[in-house]
């Protein structure tokens, strides 16, 4: 059966939100403990070391939805727009917020260049701002561009305002060019190299454009294209699933090299714990995007908190990278 660009696209977001949802309830815990308290833990039951109700997004939904509300409501790219929905979401008190996201977000509020505060906040950071923070909401990006090196130059950008690391560019770049040639029905051994591609691009060309400007040089990128040929054959239990930006991304290329459906591999991938919940959001986005929105159970999508809106904002989104 034929899946439609706008039917991954819608897919991609749920995905995203139903990763998040279910590795919520499991953040922070360990296999063994996993094991001892769920056994395997398949359904959206909230919970969590944050209390979450079911279904309802995490810091990585939350920040997801803030990009895609950005990019629909302005009919294109707008960085102004972006931090707008983002500032949006950190004035209002969020219950959970990542050491990177919320140290750049601080010196916006007091009035820092949005431009330079994420690199402001990654060098106090030493070599400890390589987190996932700013991958977990790239998704969007990836689904409402086609064209290679505007994709990339948004990525990065985008990135840079909170996680200015060249890892965490890259990785975001990466990851927006898999999204993207997965959207056009790309086999996936394709579009993994459309992200090594994007992150060979974005390093040879460091004089213009965001990811100069972020400093994402080609230190790191030998992380992040490593990351991107993790094999299939290796066991899910040899992958960190920590919030390092390079381990984020090699689960979910793991995961979309796998035959299996959606389903299963997003319970997999969470009953991993650690970083359960951007874990399961970061791979639920590639493997929506690979497997359309009917690969992701009834059950679970309609738990979603933002289930409605996702409904909405995929047409948006798919209506942008149509031009």
């Amino acid at each position: 059966m034929t899946i439609t660009a706008l039917e991954r696209v819608h897919g991609a977001l749920l995905g995203l939100a139903a990763g998040d949802a279910l590795g919520a309830t499991l953040e922070f815990m360990s296999p063994g403990e996993i094991r001892r308290r769920h056994g395997v833990h398949t359904e959206i039951t909230g919970g969590g070391p944050f209390g979450w109700r079911p279904g309802q997004g995490t810091d990585d939904t939350d920040l997801t939805i803030a990009v895609a509300r950005a990019y629909a409501g302005s009919g294109g790219y707008q960085l102004g727009a972006v931090i707008e929905h983002i500032m949006r979401w950190y004035d209002g008190r969020p219950r959970d917020i990542g050491g990177m996201t919320a140290a750049s977000l601080r010196r916006i509020a007091a009035g820092e260049d949005p431009l330079t505060a994420g690199a402001a906040a990654t060098a106090a950071a030493g070599g400890g701002g390589a987190g996932n923070g700013s991958l977990m909401r790239a998704l969007a990006t990836g689904l409402a561009r086609v064209e290679p090196e505007l994709c990339s130059r948004e990525a990065a950008e985008i990135s840079a305002v909170t996680h200015a690391d060249p890892r965490c560019v890259q990785a975001c770049v990466a990851y927006t060019a898999i999204v993207s040639a997965l959207v056009d029905g790309a086999p996936v051994g394709a579009a993994l190299r459309s992200g090594g591609d994007a992150v060979a691009a974005l390093g040879a060309d460091q004089a213009a454009g965001a990811g100069a400007r972020a400093g994402s040089d080609v230190g790191g990128a030998a992380e992040v294209v490593a990351a991107l040929a993790t094999p299939a054959t290796i066991g899910l239990t040899e992958l960190p699933t920590t919030g390092y930006v390079v381990h984020s991304l090699a689960v979910a290329v793991w995961a979309i090299q796998q035959p299996a459906p959606l389903e299963e591999l997003l319970v997999d991938v969470v009953n991993r714990g650690d970083d359960s919940d951007t874990t399961g959001a970061i791979a639920g986005g590639l493997l929506g995007a690979r497997d359309g929105v009917g690969a992701v159970p009834p059950r679970w999508a309609e738990r979603l908190e933002y289930a409605t809106e996702i409904a909405h904002l995929a047409p948006a989104l798919h209506t942008l990278r149509q031009g």
